[in-house]
């Protein structure tokens, strides 16, 4: 019988499963997951005075080393990386196969070892972009890391701010992208059609009497959806103080008081 896994080895085994993608999802509170970097392990030697000014630099910024040297690879390094043409959000970029896995890769290597070891788990975004970067300049990746490590020159705090801000507005536009297009795929297969104004009707022309319980309560949840959205426009046109506002709100006010009725609609089907 073969031995447990350690939780160690196990915690290495998920790693390098997740290693082969750039991104996996991850469980959050509200109704999208969310997306996560993977990280792989990255191991240099380097200079005393190389890695003292990376742990300095990590700390003026309040992070931790790996996450300094994941910044400095993708904000010095060359570009080699182009933009995914897949609607998912784990598959954002497309890596050029010949840098990264070249089939011959000639490497200069620095004249001494170094006297610090690197050991540390970067996102896998900056471990490809460095293993690209070690095939296009034939250079060993301690011997870019080193140099990477002494040029870099940190963002101002304006600066950082501002990229800050822009990193969570594409992030929030990622998010709303992907909601949308779960919407879309949802609807795409729903066996309802929604006709506007309210009136919802099933695509196949089965009366009501007939759907199942999954079509009522589909058909409940499209009902609200719909006086939100029009409530939401007459709003946004500030006609609160109209009477088109003032019936569609009663109506919707009503509708949220007879729809508990819907909910055992479609156990017992109607005989015929």
């Amino acid at each position: 019988m073969p031995n447990k896994l350690t939780k160690h080895q196990c915690q290495y085994r998920k790693r390098k499963k997740e290693a082969k993608r750039d991104f996996v999802r991850v469980k959050k509170d509200g109704p999208w997951d969310g997306v996560r970097v993977t990280r792989r392990r990255l191991k240099v030697w380097i200079s005393q005075d190389a890695y003292d000014r990376l742990q300095s630099l990590a700390q003026q910024a309040g992070i931790h080393n790996w996450e300094m040297l994941s910044r400095m690879i993708l904000k010095a390094l060359p570009s080699y990386a182009s933009l995914s043409d897949s609607n998912s959000p784990l598959t954002r970029y497309s890596w050029s196969e010949d840098l990264l896995n070249p089939a011959e890769r000639t490497v200069r290597y620095k004249g001494s070892k170094g006297d610090k070891q690197l050991s540390y788990d970067i996102t896998s975004t900056a471990w490809k972009k460095l293993e690209c970067h070690k095939t296009a300049s034939r250079l060993s990746k301690a011997r870019i890391v080193e140099s990477m490590i002494r040029e870099y020159k940190p963002l101002s705090p304006e600066q950082l701010d501002r990229q800050r801000r822009l990193t969570e507005e594409a992030a929030r536009e990622r998010d709303d992208h992907e909601g949308v297009t779960r919407i879309h795929r949802d609807y795409k297969h729903s066996k309802l059609l929604d006709l506007g104004g309210g009136e919802i009707i099933h695509r196949k022309g089965i009366t009501m009497e007939y759907w199942d319980a999954a079509e009522w309560e589909e058909y409940a949840e499209r009902k609200s959806k719909s006086y939100e959205r029009r409530l939401k426009a007459l709003r946004d046109q500030e006609k609160e103080d109209t009477d088109e506002y003032r019936w569609w709100l009663s109506q919707q006010q009503h509708w949220e008081e007879s729809k508990v009725a819907y909910h055992n609609l479609g156990e017992n089907p109607v005989e015929d």
